[in-house]
């Protein structure tokens, strides 16, 4: 017979443990509500990318261009690096808040890709006409190559995870915790999902930066300078008309 002592014990074990899982979505939307106000202000300073680098390409002179444009494209990578930085911080708190983007409106998450926008998108935004060189030429379509058997690589990868995910040894354990709350099997097997998407999330990210960087690098400053903007602008159109579809549609952000 347990003792009153050790009936006690386990009573406070179970309201803690009851507490803990209110607490749990108040958890995720604390986060999400950080990626929010970053998303926010991030965007803020996107805005002000554009317009620096607008005026920079407005310049007269080429020299000055030139000289304008290039710590504006460094500014632009950095910016861009911060984002994924970010929402690197927010999976390693809560992979499950990371893959579901709330901060995004509804038109935005239209592009995602693996969690985030397809990296072969940012070819529309170079100027082919200005791209002059042979050796450029040859080293986008390298990259154009090696990003799309990336893409196919990841895909690979995410449709494993989903299969893995309706997996026999996965679903059992969650049946037998169905029966047992205190499953250490089953919390191992959701841990090693959540351990597997995490580093799907990263590889998709880490591909999404190093393409950007990747055409940055093959391009004169005026030129990386004109995808850049071109790039950031495309983005910022789809945020202000994803936000004027959203308010029309009850003012509801994200799904």
């Amino acid at each position: 017979m347990p003792t009153s002592l050790q009936r006690d014990a386990a009573a406070a074990a179970a309201v803690s443990k009851e507490r803990r899982a209110v607490r749990q979505p108040a958890r995720i939307m604390a986060h999400v509500a950080d990626m929010a106000a970053f998303y926010d202000a991030w965007v803020g300073r996107e805005e002000e990318i554009v317009a620096d680098l607008t005026a920079a390409l407005s310049l007269s002179l080429s020299a000055r261009r030139r000289e304008a444009l290039a710590p504006l494209v460094d500014a632009a990578m950095d910016h861009v690096a911060t984002y994924y930085e970010h929402k690197a911080r927010l999976a390693d708190r809560d992979v499950v808040a990371a893959l579901d983007p709330r901060w995004l409106n509804p038109l935005e998450r239209t592009f995602l890709w693996a969690w985030g926008w397809k990296p072969a998108l940012v070819f529309r935004f170079v100027d082919e006409a200005a791209v002059g060189s042979a050796q450029q030429r040859r080293g986008l379509e390298d990259l154009r190559a090696s990003t799309a058997a990336a893409e196919r690589e990841v895909e690979r990868e995410v449709a494993a995870m989903q299969e893995s995910l309706a997996g026999p040894r996965v679903l059992a354990a969650l049946r037998r915790q169905l029966h047992s709350p205190r499953n250490g099997e089953a919390d191992e097997a959701v841990a090693a999902v959540g351990r597997s998407l995490r580093v799907l999330l990263a590889a998709g990210d880490a591909l999404r930066e190093r393409t950007v960087r990747g055409v940055v690098g093959l391009l004169g400053p005026e030129q990386a300078g004109a995808f850049v903007a071109a790039l950031l602008r495309f983005h910022l159109g789809v945020r202000r008309a994803g936000r004027g579809w959203s308010s029309g549609q009850g003012g509801q952000r994200g799904l």
